[in-house]
């Protein structure tokens, strides 16, 4: 069922547009990665879809849901506690807001927070327990819609570990979330759907495997002596980086590549091969992009 549907949406601040004609559907259950350069115009984008900055031209329909506290939780990229307050009593500031709050008990479940940290002052926690303890906050009243814009940052592998628990819970139970991240494994993971933005257009609106498919590149890494072998492995390669230690070539004739260097006996051991990672084929869709539009 559609929940959120951008029809055209554009926006245009001081003369400059930031975003152009912007369609995308967000339906219910989906998990969505908003990715993309930074001044991509993600934030704005969330901007508009919290009605905290007006479209230009162009609609969105279920802003009614975004704006109904009870069914939208919102995490922005900026912790801040007001100061002396210790971490309990802002839970119970929270939990004040809504007819049917989270359990103190659920909160110390999702933050792993002790009797300790709830003694706290939550200004004096750490980057990562204020980020999760953030993400409690926006669950606080059970949401059906969650923004989620830059949750993990400052978090440490433990923290991030629960966020990613949490997460996943979250899709179990069929919540709808928007999310944007910097950390591709993030991405991999949790997302359904990417939507990567550049130059406020949307470029790609795919789900991670199809992404990955798009592109059969392969990575070759060989210690560097075996240097001399270049000139017949250039022919089936699309680009080579040479190091003090390696060589790290890119191919789409892996096999070709390979019966080189069999032909030479080069051992097993000493290559490397790998997939061309998600990371990388969403910033060669940036760079095949900004061609295209110079």
């Amino acid at each position: 069922m559609n929940m959120i549907k951008l029809n055209d949406v554009s926006k245009v601040i001081k003369g400059r547009r930031i975003l152009s004609e912007i369609n995308l559907e967000i339906n219910q259950g989906d998990v969505v990665a908003l990715v993309g350069p930074n001044g991509a115009g993600k934030s704005t984008l969330i901007d508009l879809l919290l009605d905290n900055k007006k479209v230009s031209s162009g609609t969105i329909e279920g802003q009614e849901l975004i704006r109904n506290h009870n069914q939208t939780g919102v995490l922005y990229q900026q912790s801040y506690f007001t100061p002396h307050m210790q971490t309990y009593q802002i839970i119970e500031l929270f939990r004040n807001l809504y007819s049917e709050p989270l359990s103190i008990e659920a909160i110390k479940s999702m933050t792993l927070f002790d009797e300790t940290l709830m003694k706290t002052e939550a200004d004096k926690l750490s980057g990562g327990q204020k980020r999760i303890l953030d993400v409690a906050l926006t669950l606080m009243g059970d949401p059906d819609f969650i923004i989620l814009d830059e949750a993990t940052t400052g978090m440490d592998t433990s923290t991030r570990k629960r966020f990613y628990e949490l997460i996943q819970q979250l899709k179990s139970e069929g919540k709808t979330i928007l999310f944007t991240s910097h950390y591709i494994e993030e991405v991999e993971s949790l997302a359904d759907r990417i939507v990567l933005l550049h130059k406020g257009e949307v470029i790609r609106d795919s789900t991670p495997r199809a992404i990955r498919s798009e592109n059969m590149t392969k990575q070759v890494m060989l210690p560097v002596h075996f240097e001399y072998l270049l000139d017949e492995l250039r022919p089936f390669s699309r680009h080579i980086k040479v190091d003090k230690q390696y060589m790290t070539i890119e191919t789409l004739h892996i096999d070709q590549l390979i019966n080189v260097l069999q032909h030479h006996q080069v051992s097993l051991q000493n290559i490397e091969i790998s997939n061309e990672s998600l990371l990388d084929s969403i910033f060669k869709a940036v760079e095949e992009d900004s061609h295209e539009t110079v």
